[in-house]
């Protein structure tokens, strides 16, 4: 085993035992009500990212160029992170008493809220994960299926989070993952050269809308 995979499986299970640590080591106080505000704020968080970083994203890589491989991941975090802190900030504002639950509820279920928390936080990190910024190599065989995340927005937008007079459903060709493939080949045959060194011709994939 060489030290790229090496460091690939750490990459690969580092992250999700990071994420599940930080929260069981910082959140456990917090307690099951003070959680299950956050869980719903990270959801909120979560669905506002997903509306709106495409248009963030354009916007961006308008008035910045050189931005634009950066655009897209960018775009997702900032709205995430920025709606999180606004909606965990205003539901605990509008929650000051803290509810107390007896000592064995509390327990068993302040540990499945955190669980289902570190759930939906890495949830959104792999859909991030899908729309980065990190190249990739064009032998890499096509996706197979899609996440839970597109799977569910794909769901919802056609649902209970559709629009009264039109419906703009999530991924309606179903190739999300396809096409966010495809660019990060593209950034990876754009930006290195036959010499190694950085270069730039524009052809990057759009997402469909």
């Amino acid at each position: 085993m060489d030290i790229p995979l090496v460091l690939y499986h750490i990459y690969g299970y580092a992250i999700p035992i990071v994420i599940l640590a930080v929260l069981y080591g910082f959140r456990w106080k917090v307690g099951m009500w003070g959680n299950c505000l956050t869980l719903g704020a990270v959801f909120f968080s979560f669905l506002v990212a997903a509306g709106w970083w495409e248009d963030v994203a354009e916007l961006l890589a308008t008035q910045a160029p050189s931005l634009l491989f950066l655009a897209d991941c960018v775009a997702f975090w900032t709205l995430f992170i920025v709606s999180l802190l606004i909606l965990d900030t205003a539901t605990r504002l509008m929650s000051a008493v803290k509810v107390k639950y007896a000592d064995q509820v509390e327990n068993i279920g302040n540990g499945a809220v955190l669980f289902v928390l570190f759930l939906a936080l890495y949830g959104t990190y792999l859909f991030a994960e899908d729309i980065g910024p990190v190249g990739e190599h064009a032998n890499v065989p096509p996706v197979s299926g899609d996440t839970v995340a597109v799977q569910t927005l794909r769901f919802l937008s056609a649902g209970n989070l559709a629009g009264f007079t039109q419906v703009n459903q999530f991924d309606a060709y179903g190739d999300f993952r396809q096409l966010h493939l495809q660019r990060r080949q593209a950034i990876m045959t754009n930006v290195t050269g036959k010499d190694g060194t950085i270069q730039y011709t524009g052809n990057v994939p759009e997402r469909k809308r």
